[in-house]
């Protein structure tokens, strides 16, 4: 079985995914978008990012994109995946601090903490693997390596990124909404702090070592980060935006699908001209080549947004495969190279056919299984079939 035969199966399949149980959304719902519709697209694209991590390591494993043919398009749009992950988390904040007023008291164990075990649960086996790896090969860490590698400050595998992001973001959240009493001047400092981030990005080039890296060592640190304070401006003028969206819907959903398809064209276009190594340097010229990338990604991830909201605001979708996803998808996020570097013997022996499934399947047993741990460690009674969005 052939790549573009596996894509559109995996295509047909993600849009069943999608699909089941989803119905027409009634015209007095004016509430959307929720805390638990987020979880489940966030199911729906954390499978959506194994596909697109797996084109990527097939690619560094030498198979051409030619071979994968129409299966390669699943690189263009992990970007996106990511981004609504961001928006998702910006959106689900600003929503609780606005609804509960004692939101900030536990917050360290309630979310902070959520992150921080699956993280270095995720962490120890990577580090586990490079150790292995070291002694099979005869490469060697310094002491150094090891030390911060062993806390979190060393990334053993760059895939462990997203949630030092997202740590860092819950730490700033805290501190500025613990004493912020207004959500309009919370989310511009919000905004400052990622800024921050992205100009820390922006300058720190991508990391010389394919097996430890220093944070903020690569574009997907910061080309995706700008979502987060989008998503809490959505969730503090929601109900505005979702009346301009109802009055306004064949307008929207026209003028941002007629975008995306563009701005997709020319984020193709930028991503074939390797738009973020081209100039790995600091000279004004390189660091004006990135934020050309930087520029049109941000449009591309919005318009993407927007699309996707006005969608919602007409279907309802939700499933229970879409909930279990939606728990385990942090986990899923951290652990999905694991299994799609290690299996690859799979492909070279059975083909793409038999190598997807597997990769798929020990992802999401694996990451239900850090999730439980999690929870056991956190004394969380949320478990994967409960139905609680955690």
């Amino acid at each position: 079985m052939n790549f573009t035969l596996i894509f559109y199966i995996s295509l047909a399949l993600l849009g069943a995914l999608l699909l089941i149980s989803s119905k027409r959304r009634p015209s007095e719902d004016n509430a959307f978008f929720d805390r638990i519709l987020s979880k489940e697209i966030r199911g729906f694209l954390a499978i959506f990012i194994i596909l697109h991590q797996t084109v990527i390591t097939m690619m560094n494993f030498g198979i051409s994109t030619t071979l994968m043919k129409e299966f390669f398009n699943y690189y263009y749009y992990g970007i996106l995946a990511v981004a609504f992950f961001f928006f998702c988390s910006g959106f689900g904040l600003i929503k609780r601090w606005m609804t509960d007023q004692d939101y900030t008291k536990g917050f360290m164990k309630r979310r902070i903490f959520t992150v921080l075990v699956p993280y270095f649960i995720c962490n120890y086996i990577y580090l586990t693997e490079a150790l292995l790896g070291n002694i099979r090969y005869g490469n060697h860490f310094t002491f150094t390596e090891v030390i911060c590698a062993f806390f979190g400050l060393y990334l053993v595998n760059n895939q462990m990124w997203f949630a030092v992001e997202i740590m860092i973001l819950y730490v700033a959240f805290r501190l500025i909404f613990g004493k912020v009493k207004k959500a309009g001047p919370g989310i511009i400092l919000m905004t400052a702090v990622v800024l921050i981030m992205v100009t820390i990005g922006l300058l720190s080039g991508h990391s010389q070592s394919f097996t430890m890296s220093y944070w903020f060592k690569g574009e997907w640190w910061y080309n995706t980060i700008l979502m987060f304070p989008v998503g809490m401006f959505y969730a503090y003028k929601e109900d505005r935006i979702n009346r301009i969206i109802r009055k306004a819907f064949t307008a929207i959903i026209l003028c941002s699908s007629v975008l995306f398809v563009l701005l997709d064209y020319i984020h193709r276009g930028l991503v074939e001209n390797t738009i973020y190594y081209k100039g790995d340097g600091n000279s004004l010229r390189e660091i004006l080549y990135r934020l050309e990338g930087l520029s049109e990604e941000t449009l591309f991830e919005l318009i993407f947004i927007i699309l996707v909201i006005t969608i919602v605001s007409k279907v309802r979708i939700g499933n229970p495969l879409l909930k279990f996803m939606g728990k385990i998808s942090l986990e899923t996020i951290m652990l999905n190279f694991f299994m799609i570097e290690n299996l690859i013997f799979i492909y070279k022996r059975y083909g793409i056919a038999v190598y997807l499934p597997a990769v798929l399947i020990s992802t999401i047993v694996a990451a239900a299984v850090v999730y439980l741990i999690k929870n056991l460690v956190l004394e969380r009674r949320s478990g994967l079939f409960d139905g609680d969005v955690g």
